[in-house]
């Protein structure tokens, strides 16, 4: 009797080809939480997105990571609206930062790019605008090349975060 029965082999290639859909690339020798998904609405578009809900999840965000599909982020949800900072520690690719509040985007922070520092504390910080309870990070030029910016509403969002 095989250990790898076709139930298995068929569950494996499904979250295999989640994992690609929604662009998560891991850098060779670093393991990636899968997250829970979603699809939210940015205008008239579909994005699929991972969830960053918890604290560690939001701390760690798409950092150590290749890269990123198009059309696709990752959301990070808080548990109310405040002034939010992000660095690009960790980070290997440009994304741009989506400000989101009231399910409207309240601004955003485009192409957003690693730098090569000595320290933490020669990363730059990226604030919203506003107090917010939702930020959405696309790979750089997505908000522009779709028309996205203050304003444009978005739906389907999670609820609050408990943490």
């Amino acid at each position: 009797m095989s250990l790898f029965s076709p139930a298995v082999f068929w569950i494996a290639m499904l979250l295999s080809l989640s994992v690609s859909l929604l662009g998560i690339a891991p850098s060779s020798g670093h393991q990636v939480a899968l997250l829970t998904t979603t699809t939210v609405a940015v205008g008239d578009m579909s994005v699929p997105v991972e969830i960053a809900d918890e604290p560690a999840e939001r701390a760690q965000g798409l950092g150590d990571r290749d890269g990123l599909a198009s059309g696709t982020g990752m959301l990070f949800v808080f548990p109310e609206p405040g002034p939010r900072s992000f660095w690009m520690k960790g980070m290997r690719f440009c994304l741009d930062l989506v400000w989101i509040e009231g399910g409207i985007v309240q601004g955003s922070t485009p192409n957003v790019c690693p730098m090569k520092v000595l320290t933490d504390a020669e990363l730059p910080a990226y604030r919203s605008p506003v107090p917010v309870s939702y930020v959405l990070e696309v790979p750089a030029g997505w908000a522009d090349a779709n028309g996205f910016g203050a304003g444009t509403p978005v739906g389907n969002l999670p609820p609050l975060s408990a943490s």
